[in-house]
């Protein structure tokens, strides 16, 4: 989980430059070399959408109170896999770790018929 937060400050770091190059390069301050790729703004359009379900996962991990964030991460990971692709409350970093956990279970106890 710690690697989680980490990783999301990274790319949420990378998100910041891409905008600020992208300013940069609208106001014509630095040379058109430097704007970054639509693949580059498409990834940081897609950590901007993380914020928001990054900033109660993090308030909850913050407040001391025992099991709350495990709680908080099984709902969310309930409503996530109950609406599918409608609603994501996870960051991208913390679903890619649990999801990845999830597949490890799975191979290593098959579900029964």
């Amino acid at each position: 989980m710690v690697w989680a937060m980490v990783m999301e400050g990274v790319e949420t770091t990378r998100m910041v430059k891409v905008f600020a190059r992208l300013g940069t390069g609208k106001l014509r301050l630095t040379p058109s070399h430097r704007n970054p790729t639509p693949e580059e703004i498409r990834e940081a359009v897609e950590q901007l959408k993380d914020i928001p379900r990054f900033l109660p996962f993090f308030i909850i991990v913050v407040v001391p109170v025992p099991g709350i964030a495990e709680g908080y991460v099984v709902v969310a990971l309930t409503l996530e896999r109950w609406l599918g692709d409608r609603m994501k409350l996870l960051p991208s970093q913390f679903r890619h770790l649990l999801k990845s956990e999830d597949t490890t279970s799975e191979k290593t106890h098959p579900p029964h018929a």
